[in-house]
């Protein structure tokens, strides 16, 4: 496994796996014992970070919390709590798209979070989205106040651009509070953009915002590290005859990386789920992968990526 470390709010290392299993199916695509299994054999080869949010999965009937409790219960099981980097996310817009970054929200969250997950504290906590016309300090004073009380060891956002990053720890060095330590975003081997996703508030990587992260030298943390599959489950023809729940990747720059993709794996005889992966573990960019798995072949798949490293020139290759 390769791992990477950020630093908590006390300047102690928090160590973290490169490969961050997430929670999302945790309850309601896979039972109780299915996502047990999950997270045992997860743990088993090395990996130590999960990764869910308050709304997983309010879309589904009675999905509600349903992600946190699983992973809660599991780890009151299992009685692992120190092994474990957990990381939850809150402040999500509300279904009707409203903003729900208020002070009162956020803490509520938090506290919603807590109870689900059976324990104090989490490793890291993110905001799930941002609201640009809500001032950084406001925010960032609530996420302060939260590291204070000791519920979380650090802080960090999720769909946020690079200049509010910037604002936002600006206003915490000046202000001499909690400053953010990690962002997650969409980012994988496949390019992509929010408009293809009817989803506005999601910030996907681009070239402007990878040579801010690089300036920044901001850890990244890939939600859709594998485009959905989209490598992986094209046939040997191409992208042409993806399931139609991938056609919004289908774009001229994503058939190029395929075909780039296809040539390094058939040179070095790796799979293209471990090429995908590590195209985000092994970049410049300090990056790890968040990965949604349904079934232990899948997991396995995943997982056998930290066997590989991919050199500058062969990620380079890629693009």
């Amino acid at each position: 496994m390769k791992y990477f470390e950020i630093l908590d709010a006390g300047n102690k290392p928090i160590r973290m796996s490169k490969i961050i299993l997430g929670g999302v199916p945790f309850g309601t695509t896979l039972d109780e014992q299915q996502s047990f299994e999950m997270m045992d054999k997860y743990f088993e080869r090395g990996g130590n970070g999960i990764d869910t949010a308050r709304v997983y999965c309010d879309w589904i009937e009675n999905g509600h919390s349903a992600s946190e409790r699983t992973i809660g219960c599991w780890i009151k099981s299992r009685n692992n709590r120190k092994d474990v980097i957990l990381i939850t996310k809150g402040g999500h817009p509300s279904k009707e798209g409203v903003s729900r970054l208020s002070k009162e929200e956020i803490l509520s969250d938090m506290e919603n979070s807590l109870k689900a997950l059976q324990t104090d504290y989490v490793d890291l906590y993110l905001l799930h989205r941002d609201d640009t016309s809500k001032p950084v300090n406001e925010i960032m004073d609530t996420l302060h106040l939260l590291v204070q009380q000791g519920k979380t060891r650090a802080v960090g956002v999720s769909n946020w651009t690079c200049d509010r990053i910037i604002e936002a720890n600006a206003y915490a060095d000046k202000n001499n509070k909690t400053r953010l330590v990690i962002s997650q975003i969409q980012w994988s081997l496949a390019e992509c953009f929010p408009q293809n996703f009817d989803d506005m508030t999601l910030v996907c990587m681009n070239p402007r915002e990878y040579e801010k992260y690089l300036e920044m030298g901001m850890p990244v943390m890939a939600f859709s590290s594998q485009a959905n599959g989209l490598f992986s489950k094209a046939n040997e023809n191409g992208l042409e005859n993806v399931p139609k729940k991938l056609l919004k990747f289908l774009t001229l720059e994503n058939i190029n990386r395929f075909n780039n993709l296809k040539k390094l794996c058939q040179r070095k005889g790796y799979s293209r789920t471990a090429v995908a992966l590590n195209y985000i573990l092994d970049n410049k960019l300090n990056g790890s992968a968040i990965i949604g798995c349904t079934n232990l072949e899948q997991l396995y798949d995943c997982m056998a990526a930290a066997d590989i490293t991919l050199t500058e020139e062969e990620i380079e290759s890629l693009i």
